[in-house]
């Protein structure tokens, strides 16, 4: 017997229910992330006295090839590149010329084999065979880091080149030919290159940026030495006469004496040559004008100011910012609507600009005719937060200030008890940048009170009363770090650095044995790194692989640190 009953069939004599109701697909699980796996090869891996002109590769799954030109390297160079087909589960390779008489061959895949679903490349694999009874069974390994901090960075392109070209010099072949051999950095910023010839190699890193593993662009990094390296035998965990299997870091048991793992220090090169970015109004009367480079001597003559005994001379202020890339001119009293500037850099005519000097309004609504006053902005590093004990008090203002009066300004402690800070300004040329410099006194709230016209800029505008409120914690709420820094290399620079998430907290430069501290520090954990400041200018520099020059080394601390309220740390560190 059966019935229908709102969109559900019941069959109520054999006890069965089918519910016609909404559908639901099933889920898709969890997103499959694993390569596919090398299962065998025929010929096999390895093989000597190879003889054959296919090989087809068998994995565990389906597989597909994705950028086959780009990716493979063989070892030694092909004229033709073999033909590569797939077949079930496995890749076909068809070699299209005669392979040279005892010759060890490795054909490195990079990322060129990946699963059918995800794209999972198997990455590093490649195939080796002789054709002849004595297979290449030397193997280099290194590790490569970022030059500036130290990470680990994986799929790095490690290069070997041979000196088998009568019209390339050895330096310039990673700037003009694929290498001779390649292998790829892992998640820990290791390498191993196997089956490597009795030969010296020159050896290159590069963090590619185009695929043609060719060092041809400004924003590609790179790591290199300036002496050849030589292979050595490493002993593999299970020796056995017909294979000998160091495809994986993993596998390396024993290194023979002399074998030394090698260092690479990855860098971007500085752009040495300088360009004009972009000019803009950023507000009224302050135009920025911004280059790739820092500058050199920079100029920026005007050319279509008006000539004549009432022309402008004093035409602007300068100001360059911390990096010397980004130039601003505060206009003086300058009444058009565009300025046509000549920009020169290191005596060099980089280009010639025009900036408007009126923002294009782009509201439909009607000008209102009584335009606004325009006032003096006042920031600060506080205003209702918490200023450091050993930190002053500064003020930045809108535009550059011409007139003052320190003794208007009136400091309270404590709300009744008033104090006489220092006023400078630090920039004494620019005058927007105000200094307070005083002992301020621990769980302590102060009142600054700026009267209006305290300060009038170079337009003649001023500001309205300031009102600022801070203060100040208490000594037990701040950790003290003490070091004892000994250094192998006196009378060299050495910068000491204070971080926290990567942001440089404070900075010590010392060129001798010295104790130095960290003191108001909040309470977190820290890093410290060292620059060694070889050229003594008080920054780090990167390399420069035309002059073979590595970049500046740096090293941290080897433990993380930790700062507690209320506790001094006190460290020792050999430099």
């Amino acid at each position: 017997m059966k019935r229908i009953l709102n969109g559900i069939l019941l069959i109520t004599s054999g006890f069965l229910a089918i519910m016609c109701a909404n559908q639901v697909s099933p889920s898709g699980g969890p997103r499959d992330t694993k390569p596919p796996e090398f299962i065998k090869s025929e010929p096999p891996q390895y093989s000597k006295n190879f003889n054959s002109n296919k090989v087809r590769i068998y994995f565990n799954e389906f597989v597909q090839l994705k950028e086959i030109n780009q990716q493979v390297i063989i070892s030694p160079p092909m004229a033709k590149l073999p033909e590569f087909k797939l077949k079930g589960k496995s890749v076909v390779m068809e070699f299209k010329e005669d392979l040279k008489e005892n010759t060890t061959y490795n054909i490195f895949f990079g990322d060129a084999i990946v699963d059918l679903t995800e794209n999972n490349p198997i990455t590093n694999f490649q195939y080796i065979f002789s054709t002849g009874n004595v297979l290449d069974s030397l193997s280099f390994k290194g590790k490569v880091y970022d030059a500036f901090d130290l990470s680990t960075l994986e799929n790095n392109n490690v290069m070997l080149y041979l000196d088998n070209n009568d019209t390339i010099s050895y330096d310039s072949l990673p700037l003009l030919v694929r290498p001779y051999y390649m292998s790829k950095t892992n998640e820990d910023g290791e390498f191993i290159l196997n089956n490597l010839p009795d030969k010296d190699f020159k050896i290159f890193v590069l963090w590619d940026q185009n695929g043609n593993l060719i060092y041809d662009q400004p924003n590609e990094k790179i790591a290199f030495i300036d002496s050849l390296i030589h292979p050595f035998y490493i002993q593999p965990k299970t020796v056995d006469t017909g294979l000998v299997d160091t495809l994986s870091i993993d596998t390396i048991l024993n290194v023979s004496p002399e074998f030394r793992s090698l260092d690479l220090y990855l860098f971007q090169e500085t752009d040495s040559v300088q360009r004009f970015l972009k000019a803009f109004l950023a507000q009224n009367n302050q135009i920025n004008l911004v280059f790739k480079r820092p500058t050199i001597n920079s100029e920026a003559n005007p050319l279509n100011l008006p000539s004549g005994p009432d022309s402008y001379i004093d035409w602007s202020i300068k100001e360059v910012n911390k990096t010397n890339d980004t130039i601003t001119y505060w206009l003086k009293n300058i009444d058009q609507d565009s300025l046509t500037i000549e920009l020169i850099n290191n005596d060099e005519i980089l280009d010639t600009v025009k900036v408007a000097l009126r923002k294009k309004i782009r509201s439909r609504k009607p000008k209102k005719e009584e335009e606004s006053i325009q006032t003096l902005s006042i920031k600060s590093n506080v205003n209702g937060k918490v200023l450091k004990l050993d930190k002053n008090l500064k003020l930045v203002f809108g535009y550059p200030v011409s007139t003052y009066n320190f003794s208007n300004i009136i400091i309270f402690e404590n709300d009744t008890i008033p104090i006489t800070p220092e006023f400078f300004f630090t920039d004494s040329s620019l005058n927007r940048r105000l200094s307070v410099n005083y002992k301020w006194e621990p769980a302590t709230s102060y009142k600054m009170v700026i009267p209006d016209s305290c300060f009038i800029d170079i337009h003649g505008h001023s500001h309205d009363t300031t009102l600022l409120t801070f203060r100040t914690k208490s000594i037990e709420d701040y950790g003290n770090l003490f070091f004892d820094l000994q250094l192998s290399k006196p009378n060299t620079n050495h910068i000491i650095q204070l971080l926290n998430k990567d942001k440089i907290e404070k900075e010590i430069h010392i060129t001798q044995n010295k104790r130095i501290s960290f003191e108001y520090l909040d309470p977190g954990k820290y890093q410290v790194k060292v620059i060694y400041d070889q050229n003594n200018n008080g920054e780090w520099d990167t390399g420069d692989y035309y002059y073979k020059i590595q970049p500046e080394k740096v090293n941290f601390y080897p433990n993380e640190i930790t700062i507690r309220a209320n506790w001094d740390l006190e460290e020792v560190w050999e430099l």
